[in-house]
């Protein structure tokens, strides 16, 4: 998929977590972290393709690709783009992930999972640059709605937590712990992820929803 041309990328480091690549997420600007410690291995590893149908094709039997997200509450309405990824390794051997960030849009991770699957549907964005799609989620509440479309179809999903961590002075097992929140569930969820607060970068804010009539079977 050819990403628009207003999108930029930054560097963040990654690991596996249940043999899936999480999607750390950079620089505030976008997001500046989630970062765990380095894989033990010493030599670079590709990232594992997403198993996922390829770009620009929608196949029901796997889900379909979020385009748009839209949230009521808090005048939300904006496109949503894929973002990917290319690896590098840096000096010391630890293996680094520069990933495509959404100018004035949510941006779906590819590796995450698609419209009615079973798993973790995350979308990051912006909070205070380049659009600021995801500035007020901190004003969200529960049973708020976000709806994502996909085409024609929408799906609605039901606001049911929003949660805010340290991330910039935080050790590295409280990062470890922030990444778990956009890694692999057994429930069907929607994460969206930004920075906060409005005028720094020094938390993380994750908003957590499930598909409406459908409880979830999780948290971890």
């Amino acid at each position: 998929m050819h990403m628009p041309k207003q999108q930029k990328r930054l560097f963040i480091c990654f690991s596996y977590l249940m043999l899936v690549l999480l999607p750390f997420l950079s620089g505030c600007g976008l997001l500046e972290g989630f970062q765990q410690a380095p894989p033990a291995a010493s030599v670079a590893v590709a990232p594992a393709p997403p198993a996922k149908a390829p770009i620009g094709v929608q196949t029901v039997a796997h889900g379909l690709r979020p385009d748009r997200l839209q949230i009521p509450s808090i005048k939300v309405d904006t496109p949503v783009v894929e973002l990917g990824w290319i690896t590098s390794q840096s000096d010391n051997g630890r293996i680094l992930s520069e990933w495509d960030v959404a100018d004035n849009a949510a941006g779906w991770h590819k590796n995450s999972s698609l419209i009615g699957e079973r798993g973790n549907m995350v979308m990051s964005g912006h909070n205070n640059i380049n659009g600021a799609v995801f500035r007020a989620l901190d004003q969200l509440k529960r049973g708020d709605q976000a709806i994502v479309w996909s085409g024609k179809q929408h799906f609605i999903y039901r606001i049911d937590e929003v949660i805010i961590v340290p991330e910039k002075y935080a050790s590295a097992q409280q990062r470890n712990a922030n990444a778990q929140w956009i890694g692999p569930f057994s429930d069907e969820r929607l994460t969206l992820v930004s920075c906060w607060p409005r005028d720094d970068n020094t938390h993380r804010i994750i908003v957590i929803a499930y598909p409406e009539g459908k409880a979830a079977t999780t948290h971890g």
